[in-house]
């Protein structure tokens, strides 16, 4: 399982203060089609579902999560499957990990395990001004590119 997020934060007041007021304000699920699940997983096969999982918070921070979805897995549609994580809109990353902890067993270990390692990287992102955070935001910013190549679509 990924590490618990708080325990990689460093204790500086800044980081800390920083950390209590963001919240999240957008999630959005891709589920991508075949060419762009070639591209970013390569040998995920034809039995999976491939996509991406993006939080947005109110200090401009966004985290990332990719997840591979047997086939078997996935219950109903995507949209369905996806539209658990609503509940997680407006609370803090805190609140948000307590939340995924608290429905670990409901959400199976896809979606929670998907939905902590995008607070985990926008644990991370907070804690440090990373470059990686800007070759992920350069991806992102391609969001034509993005839905031509989606499934399906949700965002919260």
């Amino acid at each position: 399982m990924y590490p618990e997020p708080l325990t990689l934060v460093r204790e500086s007041d800044e980081c800390t203060k920083r950390i209590k007021e963001c919240k999240i304000i957008r999630i959005e699920c891709f589920q991508f089609d075949c060419e762009l699940s070639d591209k970013l997983l390569p040998g995920h096969g034809t039995d999976c579902h491939c996509g991406m999982l993006t939080i947005s918070t109110n200090l401009g921070t966004c985290g990332l999560g990719q997840f591979v979805i047997p086939c078997g897995n996935l219950r109903g549609d995507f949209v369905q499957w996806a539209v658990v994580f609503q509940k997680l809109k407006g609370l803090t990353l805190k609140d948000g990990l307590d939340y995924v902890h608290q429905k670990e067993e409901a959400w199976g270990e896809v979606r929670s395990q998907l939905m902590a390692s995008a607070l985990t990287n926008l644990f991370e992102k907070l804690e440090s001004s990373s470059t990686i955070v800007e070759q992920e935001l350069s991806f992102l910013r391609d969001r034509t590119y993005l839905f031509e190549h989606s499934g399906a679509y949700i965002s919260f």
